[in-house]
């Protein structure tokens, strides 16, 4: 799940932020999925995910996916992603999917220390770690920090700089709320990996809102 190791900010702000993909393997056990794919649909839905989607839906939970006509999809889908703002949420949906043992791949997102305890705690030992090197190249081309923080959380680059900006200004204005701001900054990412409570936090924190 490489588009969600991208996820810039300081360590502070990259806390209680979780990505979870479940995936299945062309030639491996995408046949016939779906039954199995519905089964971690319904561990995950039940610890309240911040977001959840796929590319194949075409749109998140925040743009308006509904999950009982979502998971009537899951025959045709070869994932489901969604993300968590807590790490106990997280922990007991990976006790879940353990105990479920179902055969597809589960590939979680977030501080790399965290995601490691959380997956010793409960006595799973992760298969293949990606670390990300940060940024190389012309940086004075990239947006500003702050615009970054915000951008990353949608790993196919769908959430724009000038949204994310005009975004912000409106809820420095008054014009949005930050709750308002975060869920219109998740309509363009559709694997429902865009955690609108990071959202939420950074705009009150850029915006100085209370």
């Amino acid at each position: 799940m490489s588009h969600s190791l991208h996820r810039f900010g300081t360590e502070d702000n990259l806390k209680n932020d979780y990505t979870l993909y479940a995936r299945t393997s062309r030639w491996v056990n995408r046949e016939g999925c779906g039954p199995k794919l519905r089964k971690i649909l319904a561990v995950l839905l039940s610890e309240k995910p911040v977001n959840f989607g796929s590319s194949h839906a075409g749109k998140s939970y925040k743009a308006g996916l509904d999950p009982e006509e979502y998971a009537k999809t899951l025959d045709r889908a070869y994932g489901v992603a969604c993300c968590y703002s807590s790490k106990e949420a997280l922990k007991r949906v990976l006790r879940r999917l353990k105990e479920l043992d179902v055969g597809i791949s589960i590939v979680v997102s977030g501080l790399i220390d965290e995601v490691v305890d959380t997956a010793k705690e409960i006595g799973l030992k992760p298969h293949t770690a990606f670390l990300s090197l940060g940024i190389h190249g012309r940086q004075e081309l990239l947006p500003e920090d702050h615009i970054l923080e915000v951008t990353t959380m949608c790993g196919h680059a769908m959430v724009s700089a000038k949204l994310t900006r005009a975004v912000l200004e409106k809820i420095k204005s008054g014009e949005m709320t930050p709750e308002e701001g975060a869920d219109h900054l998740a309509q363009p990412c559709p694997c429902g990996i865009f955690n609108t409570d990071r959202c939420e936090a950074l705009s009150r924190i850029y915006c100085k809102t209370e």
